[in-house]
């Protein structure tokens, strides 16, 4: 057989190959990403050898992982309702906060890629702590995701904005660019200053829908936000008014003694624990646990 004829037999088997190689990634039966495709078909021979390591890599890893936190998810459900389903094998349950701490650099990286694919905006506080992770790829990865969904959150600003100053009276539109703002601004990926100006047009977007309709839920986001900026002053009115239409609700008690904590008002605090407890006001399991330092006093 002549070098050219050896050369297009070793040409024909090395598509195959690939076609193998390529077909497993897209099924799922080899966990790596597309892209190493371009390893395979370039690099000949060697190139389906790192493939099919960084395969074994990954599944071994995976399979550590998921023996280590079977135990962990029973004993404390709570503290992995951040978890997620991988979308290459629904059975693969792995908490991500525990998968940054891996030695297992494929398992982070996998993982923090599917977050990415998922959507990343269910898992702010998990990429906030995957910016600090040793792993420079998952940093990078982290960073991106999160500038994507500032873009993201920025247009849907920018449109509400305009769709409000057209109709600045329609109460639809208060009402969704007042959710808007709460979800945008409960991310925590803007920067200070931009962070207060915001919260301030939310505090008077509230006012304004609370002028319209006066409910306990825009009262209460009015107060908190009122908290965060420090204006103290504004939100003692904005409990008084809570306190003559909602005395017997514990939203109103908890911001109140939030508020007396706040401002170091020993007394105030200790007369409204008094009176809660000689009014009988209920508090759910979740009342209790926002008041348990005081409570316990």
């Amino acid at each position: 057989m002549t070098q050219t004829g050896i050369g297009l037999l070793l040409l024909f088997l090395h598509l195959i190959v690939s076609a193998v190689v390529w077909f497993g990634i897209r099924t799922g039966v080899l966990k790596v990403k597309m892209y190493l495709m371009f390893l395979v078909l370039f690099v000949p021979f060697w190139g389906v050898l790192c493939v099919l390591f960084l395969h074994t890599q990954i599944c071994a890893g995976a399979d550590n992982v998921r023996q280590a936190d079977v135990e962990k998810l029973k004993v404390n459900e709570e503290r992995y309702k951040n978890i997620f389903v991988s979308q290459e094998t629904k059975e693969q349950v792995v908490p991500l906060e525990d998968a940054l701490l891996l030695n297992e650099a494929g398992v982070r990286r996998e993982l923090i890629m599917d977050v990415l694919n998922d959507n990343p905006g269910e898992y702010m506080e998990l990429l906030k702590k995957a910016r600090m992770n040793d792993d420079v790829e998952v940093v990078h990865y982290a960073i991106t995701a999160m500038v994507e969904l500032s873009k993201d959150y920025d247009y849907r600003l920018q449109q509400l904005e305009k769709r409000y100053a057209r109709h600045p009276e329609d109460p639809a539109i208060l009402a969704e660019y007042c959710d808007f703002l709460e979800e945008y601004l409960d991310q925590g990926i803007l920067e200070a200053q931009m962070e207060q100006m915001q919260r301030r047009q939310y505090i008077q977007l509230l006012q304004k829908r609370k002028k319209q309709r006066a409910e306990l839920h825009t009262s209460i986001l009015l107060t908190e936000n009122l908290l965060k900026l420090k204006a103290y002053g504004e939100a003692y009115e904005e409990l008084q008014f809570m306190r003559e239409h909602w005395y017997r609700r514990e939203e109103y008690w908890i911001l109140y003694v939030k508020y007396c904590a706040e401002q170091k008002q020993g007394r105030a605090l200790a007369q409204a624990l008094s009176e809660m407890k000689r009014e009988h006001i209920y508090l759910s399991s979740k009342g209790k646990e926002a008041l348990a330092l005081w409570l316990d006093t």
